[in-house]
């Protein structure tokens, strides 16, 4: 018996997604709008919607976050996403996402809580009310608003019992980060190794790389400058070479490795690291951007290079404020009046003498 004839679009479809599972992004852009006219031109709303999302993937995977973000709102806004709590979720969580990314978190955190509310009364939605419930743990983390992450985290665990490990894995992953940002850092290593059980490089490489990367960062943050923390980062390393990764993934695996040589006073190491990264900190989120400035700024003064400091630090306070970050902001004021003044207090003493 002969198959049925796949319509035209669906092929097109097809195609599309495979690219992308290739991480050939620009081919998969390009033959997700080729689907997408076929299916508007047959008719086929499901298809053009979807394919219009795997457009934005594309984008989001490249790092190119504007773009991202100009899909994604285009997709949330169109009609055809207010007619299903599915497309109405997806959409939303892309744009809290694509907000995330850019450093506008109070709005990834309001569009991620709206999107899991319009997933949760459908239990055929759970995915999709995880991976909004995921997107809005990761704001208000990012935010520092640690209390209400756990609370969030506390209910997004109670989604993953029945989920495939993939899916699990990445839950579990957002749960340990929160963890150790919020000192429980027993907590965050359990998290993370349910993540790590469940999560795998013979699966997806891209995945391992990020979550490896993620967890040396929390680890980093915590002081863990152990065995365990420094596999996570030569793991990622390794992980982010095999699948090439875009810019913005390399910028932010080098400021993992950065902030490890810095925590382990080769101070040399992480300036020939943070001076080429800050550089090019446009590519990155702006609360990353701030991060990486502020790790510079740390850097340079413990060389000496107070001047050369200070400015770093005004320029990371600066991008903080941008992202909406006071505390962090007030974090590098009160670094830099804590340590610049005292070590030029010394240099005017030892010129002086």
């Amino acid at each position: 018996m002969q198959s049925p004839h796949l319509a035209s679009h669906v092929v097109a479809g097809l195609n599309a997604r495979a690219k992308w599972k290739e991480r050939k992004f620009d081919e998969a852009f390009e033959l997700a709008g080729d689907a997408a006219d076929l299916a508007a031109a047959a008719g086929d709303d499901d298809t053009w919607w979807e394919m219009l999302y795997l457009q934005a993937e594309c984008r989001r995977d490249q790092g190119s976050i504007e773009e991202y973000l100009r899909l994604a709102t285009e997709l949330n806004n169109h009609q055809l996403t207010s007619t299903s709590s599915e497309r109405g979720a997806k959409a939303g969580t892309m744009v809290a996402v694509a907000f995330q990314g850019l450093g506008r978190l109070a709005e990834a955190a309001a569009m991620a809580s709206d999107s899991a509310k319009l997933a949760a009364g459908d239990p055929d939605l759970l995915h999709v009310q995880i991976l909004a419930q995921r997107a809005l743990i990761a704001a208000l983390a990012e935010s520092r608003l640690l209390e209400d992450a756990w609370r969030e985290c506390l209910q997004l665990e109670t989604l993953l019992a029945d989920v495939d490990e993939d899916t699990a894995g990445k839950g579990y992953w957002v749960i340990g980060n929160v963890a150790f940002l919020a000192d429980r850092v027993a907590d965050g290593g359990m998290y993370h190794d349910l993540a790590a059980e469940r999560l795998s490089p013979s699966k997806d490489v891209d995945l391992w790389a990020r979550f490896n990367r993620a967890s040396a960062e929390m680890r980093l943050q915590a002081k863990l400058l152990d065995s365990a923390t420094l596999r996570c980062i030569e793991r990622a390393e390794m992980a982010t070479d095999i699948v090439g990764g875009s810019e913005r993934d390399h910028l932010e695996m080098s400021l993992v490795r950065a902030r490890w040589n810095y925590l382990n006073q080769d101070m040399q190491e992480a300036l020939a690291i943070l001076e080429p990264l800050c550089a090019q900190s446009s590519i990155l989120a702006t609360q990353t951007a701030a991060e990486a400035h502020f790790l510079l700024g740390r850097t340079l003064l413990a060389l000496g290079r107070l001047d050369d400091a200070e400015a770093v630090f005004d320029k990371s306070a600066s991008l903080f404020d941008q992202s909406a970050l006071p505390e962090r902001s007030s974090a590098v004021h009160d670094y830099l009046r804590d340590n610049v003044g005292n070590a030029a207090t010394e240099r005017g003493g030892q010129h002086g003498g």
